[in-house]
């Protein structure tokens, strides 16, 4: 069909054409007539009125789509339009003619259904191979991405996204990974991620009409490429870290669920110690902070939790987890008062070993501070020490009366052993004590000597007591999910905890009277510090 060439010395004379086009003015037989010579025009003058950032292109498309014409012929023009893409040759034309789908789909979902052509898909798929480099292909990409993100492909369909495909397009995440537009990069990373879900309702439909399921090709493609997709497990997670659709969120989710939860063990080391660690951070603050109406998103990232603690290397971090007080706190109040009681507890004994190793942290901290005791201070109640202790234990405190050592100044670094429930201390009771390292010098010598100060009246509550910081109601679903996740969770650092510790321990030697030899150098070593001690009267 011949269309006539315009000459526009202005924007102002080339936008009033283009709206006498939608007008009806000029000579048109039909609708495909009027709207391929809107087109045209936009084809002819693309490098003369429309700008490189493209947003005078999507005004002129939004002024196609407002017109009375398309509004009153929405599928024919849409039909037009299709059809111009699938023939058309030239990359001026499909660029203009592509770009005006897509802003189309983006507008009314409808249009994406009606575009849903094999031949127009096997074209997009040829463009995405063959156009490596050119304006097209991140066009082709974004297009085809709208095209399946809303609606299930159908099986002859699904066969033009082959593992050749996959492979390119992951191949192609790596060569793009420092380009300074980065919308190539995430486009494609968008496409595969619907490729996925598209898998995952194929295989879905496969077992529901009990046929033949085959394996996700996604993940055939990742297992078969270990170490070659490093930048698809970065940017995937630093696109859910800054996503704020939840559409996309789901899209992520659901691919790092099946990675987490495949049998091939390079799948679920497929991600970097570092990415896990900054998935950990993610997945927290989405369940402090995402809001009720977002509970089916919640659920996804609880059931995200459990196989990213329990699979991942993250549960070869020993002897503690990354964030494991952080995971802790959000379970337990996500948990709700209605959580499984044998849970709670093993909760709360989670909760209690997590705060007794931040008390002998802040104990290890405070010891290598170097503190001067004077005579003063060992006789007063405002001594440090004794400071240190009441304040650490929240107890009174008292001392075995002995004699006072006469030294001026006296250098001490304490140490606090970590407290735990109704365990004998080093003393041999079970109220606790405080060892100050090198306070006295010996009579004899100047080698250091330990005091020892007994804490008394220091108990924990024997029964785990609800603790949640706000109303926050808790779903049926929510309190099943974080039952799921903890089960899996405290079951995998059983296991991790009692292969750590064999790793650790050496192999004993026995003597004759069964006794190893550690145990004699331990009772050796005792004896030998428990002569040296000298107790010391603190006032109270």
């Amino acid at each position: 069909m011949a269309f006539f060439t315009y000459t526009f010395e202005s924007p102002v004379q080339f936008y009033a054409e283009l709206q006498d086009q939608l007008d009806g003015g000029g000579f048109h037989d039909s609708l495909e007539s009027q709207v391929n010579a809107y087109i045209s025009l936009l084809v002819q003058h693309q490098d003369d009125f429309l700008d490189g950032s493209g947003q005078d292109l999507a005004n002129c498309c939004y002024r196609l789509f407002d017109s009375e014409m398309f509004q009153n012929n929405t599928l024919a023009i849409v039909s037009a339009i299709l059809d111009r893409a699938i023939e058309g040759q030239e990359e001026r034309d499909m660029w203009i003619t592509y770009q005006i789908l897509l802003h189309a789909g983006k507008e009314n979902q409808k249009v994406n259904h009606w575009i849903l052509k094999s031949e127009f898909l096997a074209k997009l798929k040829y463009q995405i191979l063959e156009l490596d480099g050119a304006r097209l292909q991140p066009l082709a990409v974004d297009l085809l991405f709208e095209i399946c993100r809303v609606q299930s492909l159908k099986p002859h369909d699904l066969a033009l996204v082959d593992e050749d495909l996959l492979h390119y397009l992951l191949d192609l995440v790596e060569r793009t990974r420092t380009d300074a537009d980065e919308g190539l990069n995430y486009g494609v990373i968008k496409l595969l991620l619907t490729f996925n879900e598209q898998y995952m309702l194929h295989m879905a439909a496969c077992r529901a009409a009990r046929q033949y399921t085959p394996s996700n090709p996604l993940l055939s493609a990742l297992s078969d490429r270990p170490g070659a997709s490093c930048t698809f497990g970065e940017n995937l997670i630093f696109m859910l870290n800054r996503a704020e659709e939840s559409a996309l969120q789901m899209l992520i989710l659901k691919l790092l669920y099946l990675l987490f939860t495949s049998p091939h063990q390079t799948l679920n080391d497929f991600f970097y110690t570092n990415d896990l660690h900054v998935l950990v951070d993610v997945v927290i603050r989405e369940l402090w902070n995402l809001p009720e109406e977002e509970e089916p998103l919640r659920h996804a990232y609880l059931r995200v939790m459990g196989p990213l603690l329990a699979n991942t290397g993250l549960k070869r971090e020993q002897p503690t987890m990354y964030k494991r007080a952080e995971i802790i706190r959000v379970l337990s109040e996500l948990g709700g008062d209605s959580m499984d009681d044998d849970l709670r507890v093993q909760l709360w004994e989670q909760e209690q070993m997590e705060l007794m190793q931040q008390e002998e942290i802040h104990s290890r901290l405070w010891s290598e501070k170097t503190m001067r005791l004077t005579y003063r201070d060992r006789q007063s109640s405002n001594s440090p020490a004794l400071k240190f202790a009441s304040t650490r234990q929240g107890s009174n405190i008292s001392t075995s009366s002995s004699t006072v050592c006469s030294s001026s100044v006296l250098s001490s670094n304490v140490q606090q052993p970590q407290p735990t429930r109704g365990v004998l201390n080093s003393t041999g009771s079970s109220s606790g004590s405080l060892v100050l390292e090198n306070v006295l010098p010996n009579s004899n010598n100047n080698s250091s000597t330990d005091l020892h100060i007994h804490v008394t009246g220091a108990s924990t509550s024997s029964r785990p007591q609800s603790t949640r910081r706000d109303s926050r109601s808790t779903s049926p679903t929510t309190q099943r999910l974080v039952e799921r996740v903890l089960r899996e969770w405290l079951e995998q650092e059983l296991k991790n905890a009692a292969a750590f510790a064999n790793a650790r321990s050496p192999p004993t030697s026995r003597t004759a009277g069964g006794r190893s030899s550690e145990d004699d150098v331990a009772a050796a070593s005792a004896a030998s510090v428990g002569d040296q001690r000298i107790a010391i009267t603190v006032a109270q």
